[in-house]
């Protein structure tokens, strides 16, 4: 519940703020769109037991996908070679496949091997135009999202990943597939600030898994020109609630991963901090109660004086200056003018040896070599 009070010329604010989150809210899918999806899932499966698959898993890039074994978080199509990385279910990643059961419409291991073709089939119709656009992934994981937004005519997309095994898989089936456009970086969005602004940025179950979520949601705005689309766990709640979820390895005292769930009036309220109105979130609302889609429109931010009048401790923060950061851009720039002009001298220097080899000169001096060498002289460069 939230509570005001007035102090003089300012008013104080506790808990929820006044956001109507039910103000455009949509649900992602209906039922029969879920039996739909569930059959036209069951299909790929089944495909992977058909005479053309079978005989591409003996094939090279049966090889090249088996060199990645245990890395497959994702089912990336081959189309060309008839396989995917998880026709061979045994080289998928298994766990309980989470929002990719459909609502346990799909077992966990059917959710696993066709990881994420179930959520795609959901997000896809929410997606905006990305023909023509620039499209920054984070945490690309295989590459599975990233080749989609090529194949639908983004201009260029960019997939970033911090794991470098998965980051590595994906460089790979960009080669395989040929794609052009996409470009793949293993790197943290949260620490990386030579990462471009895109049009559209996009992140599938990644905020809630950032060290850092609030700081991660304003560098994930930060980096859009147009539209931030992402998908999380949340606490279907006006209040502001959050809670820290770790795994642990049952057979050694070892931390697996982490995960906040935040509540959405949370959320909400902390992008209206950062600038973003609430009028500019759509809701798209998971099949489970725990899990929204949101898409923002950052297009007023990127306007002049858009942005509310922030007092002067928050406006670096909000701006992302670090310091120290200029000057770390100005020593970049010139050691790569330097580096620039070491090599503009050394294909001067190539140039010069190449054009003396063609020299009468130097062919006298290279047969006066032969010379003394078929006399068994002693020969001195």
């Amino acid at each position: 519940m939230e509570s005001t009070i007035d102090f003089g010329n300012y008013t104080v604010r506790h808990g929820a703020g006044q956001q109507n989150l039910g103000a455009n809210s949509f649900p992602l899918c209906s039922e029969q769109q879920l039996e739909n999806m569930v059959a036209e899932l069951r299909k790929m499966l089944q495909n992977d037991g058909s005479p053309e698959v079978q005989s591409a898993l003996k094939g090279n890039v049966a090889k090249g996908i088996q060199d990645f074994g245990g890395n497959w978080f994702q089912r990336i199509d081959y189309p060309a070679h008839n396989i995917t990385s998880t026709s061979n279910h045994d080289w998928a990643y298994i766990d309980e496949g989470g929002l990719n059961t459909l609502g346990k419409r799909l077992t966990s291991r059917e959710a696993s091997i066709l990881r994420p073709w179930p959520k795609w089939l959901y997000i896809k119709p929410t997606f905006p135009e990305v023909q023509g656009k620039s499209v920054l992934e984070i945490g690309s994981s295989n590459g599975f999202f990233s080749f989609r937004f090529a194949e639908l005519g983004a201009k260029q997309v960019t997939g970033v990943e911090v794991l470098k095994r998965q980051h590595e898989s994906s460089v790979w089936s960009k080669e395989v597939l040929g794609h052009q456009n996409v470009t793949f970086v293993n790197s943290d969005i949260l620490f990386d600030l030579s990462i471009p602004k895109h049009d559209i940025v996009f992140l599938s179950e990644v905020h809630n898994h950032l060290l850092f979520p609030f700081y991660g949601l304003l560098r994930i705005i930060s980096l859009a020109k147009e539209m931030v689309i992402f998908d999380t766990g949340v606490i279907d709640t006006a209040s502001h609630t959050m809670n820290l979820h770790t795994g642990w390895s049952k057979e050694e005292n070892r931390f697996i991963y982490h995960s906040f769930q935040i509540s959405d009036g949370l959320i909400t309220d902390f992008l209206g901090l950062i600038g973003v109105d609430s009028s500019k979130i759509t809701r798209y609302k998971g099949i489970s109660g725990d899990h929204i889609l949101y898409k923002i429109d950052v297009r007023d931010l990127n306007t002049e004086g858009a942005r509310t009048i922030y007092p002067e401790y928050l406006k670096r923060s909000l701006e992302l200056e670090f310091s120290g950061f200029e000057q770390l851009q100005n020593q970049l720039k010139q050691t790569q003018r330097e580096l620039d002009r070491s090599q503009a001298a050394v294909h001067q220097t190539q140039a010069e040896v190449a054009a003396m080899k063609t020299s009468k000169f130097w062919k006298l001096r290279t047969q006066w070599f032969k010379v003394k060498k078929s006399l068994g002289l002693k020969i001195d460069d």
